[in-house]
């Protein structure tokens, strides 16, 4: 059986794409946590993960399979940016602004 399914260059750059930004995210959460410059690394992921998406559907769109493969990554990192911006988000405002609704322990 032969593999008529062939894979041009944008579709390979959209898995590399894909694969980096959840590479920078991961590291800009982990390590640049405990330097307080988390959001550097998190923002160069998101950037790479919408390019991914939009290198993976015109690869897709001219039957590349890498390309849906680029499309997953970018989408995954998306999904986990928004998990963890929405179950840190009250906690660190809450801690940052020395909120009311805090109470102090005498």
């Amino acid at each position: 059986m032969i593999n008529t399914n062939k894979h041009t260059q944008i579709g390979i750059a959209s898995i590399a794409l894909g694969l980096l930004g959840l590479f920078f995210y991961i590291i800009g959460w982990f390590f640049f946590s405990f330097v307080d410059n988390r959001l550097y690394g998190m923002i160069l992921g998101l950037i790479l993960s919408i390019l991914s998406i939009v290198m993976g559907y015109l690869a897709n769109k001219n039957g590349d399979s890498y390309g849906k493969y680029g499309m997953i990554l970018g989408g995954f990192t998306i999904i986990i940016t928004i998990i963890l911006i929405t179950l840190t988000t009250p906690t660190s405002v809450a801690f940052s602004h020395n909120s009311p609704d805090i109470k102090e322990i005498s």
